[in-house]
């Protein structure tokens, strides 16, 4: 997966020089050239923070909008509910006002039977209640006429009292008929009411849920394809850092071969000249015992006798062996060839090539290759390099960058997407050193390592190579 600010770092990270061995005569050259490049940087970094913001203030725009979304939303939400509970509790009021009419009918029905016969005899004496000429004129005495009178007028106020309640129970009804009548009209409204705020509030979700997508588009793009303005300036320093501390250690090791191999010379002259003066005794041993060995045999000429002398055999010359020189030691091995600087970081098939994409994750361009490999297989060194950063997080998830010089080259290795690391920022690592272990971290979508190589420092863009080379003519 992809980390950018492609055009902008490709600018800051053009650190594949070959590797320099300054001396007294352009030192000021290469004062000068450090200097352009730190301006570069800074540079760099100025339009790296300006892009950021830039991104920062649209997703914040939108973020603002959401959140004013969200806001109207709670707001709608709750009149909907405050309006729900409202219909809700009209409900319960018809409810009641169904039974307190189902009552007051009852009441009424009980009070027509208990006034049907008094009704009657109303009506028989002209709306009275009572006949009262009887009561005058059927007293036996003033006494009598007087208990009768007082009965009569309890009878009459009774009956008037239970007209009266009758009446009132018909007010009472008709009363709670057209109150329950103006809650049911009142009901409808509310439901009408509560139909246009539900219908404003699934309108508003739909638009809230659009610019959250927008939202989350934005935010998805700005972390798939920008890294933090702080993060990449930490990335260039850090890959500054590497590059010239594996420059540095380049040189070291270089400086350790050239006198390795100044002392095997030198080794190797001190062993000829020995041998040359070995050789020089041997010869010299050799001229004087073949000297020794003539004056000898003149000698026993000269002294022989005539005849019947005994001859006497020459004094034995011991002549010293020649000590045989010793192998040379084989030369060094010459460096590969760009075409192999590399060996393969892992195990496994390559899933996803390199070159054109469809798009589909947010890059038309893949400038590496993945190996789909089980979670755990081991990440090796593709070269011996200082390692820029080691790191979780972002769209490559678990992360290891490392700087390399090879072949008087600057080259940075990526290795992307792992279960876990076992590498520093800063630690040198050799060809062939576990850095960590396969997985599936950041935006990835099974596990895999994603592999990349940049000719000189790391540089992305989302629709081109940029500085990358297809890592399997590398390797």
């Amino acid at each position: 997966m992809k980390k950018t600010f492609a055009s902008l770092i490709v600018s800051a990270l053009v650190l594949s020089s070959t590797p320099h061995f300054a001396s007294a005569d352009d030192l000021s050259e290469q004062k000068a050239k450090n200097e352009q490049k730190q301006q570069e940087n800074s540079k760099t970094q100025k339009k790296l923070e300006s892009s950021v913001n830039q991104e920062g203030q649209k997703i914040s725009k939108t973020q603002q909008e959401v959140n004013r979304l969200d806001q109207a939303l709670n707001e709608k939400m709750f009149a909907v509910e405050a309006k729900d509970r409202q219909i809700k509790a009209t409900e319960a009021e018809i409810v009641e006002l169904g039974k307190q009419i189902e009552k007051y009918k009852a009441k009424l029905k009980k009070q027509e039977k208990l006034l049907g016969d008094r009704l009657r005899v109303m009506q028989e004496n002209d709306g009275n209640s009572i006949k009262w000429e009887e009561v005058i004129f059927g007293s036996k005495d003033v006494g009598d006429l007087v208990s009768r009178v007082l009965a009569g007028k309890s009878i009459s106020q009774q009956d008037d009292k239970m007209i009266t309640d009758y009446q009132n129970t018909q007010k009472k009804l008709a009363a709670a008929q057209q109150e329950l009548k103006d809650k049911k009209a009142k009901l409808v409204t509310e439901k009408q009411e509560l139909k246009r705020q539900q219908a404003e509030l699934e309108q508003q979700i739909k638009e809230r849920n659009q610019r959250l997508k927008e939202l989350r588009k934005q935010k998805k793009k700005f972390e798939t394809q920008l890294m933090d303005a702080k993060e990449v300036q930490q990335i260039l320093i850090a890959q500054e850092q590497a590059i010239a501390a594996e420059k540095a250690a380049r040189e070291r090791e270089a400086r350790i071969e050239k006198e390795r191999q100044a002392q095997a010379a030198r080794e190797a002259k001190a062993r000829a000249e020995a041998q040359a003066a070995q050789a020089a005794e041997q010869q010299a041993a050799e001229a004087a015992a073949a000297k020794a060995a003539a004056e000898a045999k003149a000698n026993q000429k000269s002294s022989a006798p005539a005849t019947g002398s005994t001859k006497q055999s020459a004094p034995a010359v011991t002549v010293p062996k020649a000590t045989p020189a010793p192998t040379p030691e084989p030369a060094p091995a010459p460096a590969p060839s760009s075409s192999s600087l590399f060996i393969h970081p892992t195990s496994g098939s390559i899933t996803q090539g390199y070159g054109s994409a469809n798009g589909s994750n947010g890059y038309s361009f893949h400038n590496g290759i993945d190996f789909g490999a089980p979670v755990g297989t081991p990440i090796v060194a593709a070269a011996t390099g200082t390692v820029i950063t080691a790191s979780s997080g972002g769209p490559y998830g678990n992360h290891v960058m490392i700087a390399h010089q090879l072949n008087g080259k600057t080259y940075t290795t990526v290795y992307a997407h792992m279960s876990s690391l076992n590498a520093r920022a800063g630690q040198r690592v050799s060809q062939g050193e576990q850095i960590g272990a396969l997985g599936s971290t950041g935006n990835s979508t099974g596990p895999h390592l994603h592999f990349e190589i940049h000719v000189g420092g790391y540089s992305y863009s989302a629709s081109g190579p940029a500085n990358t080379v297809n890592p399997m003519s590398m390797l």
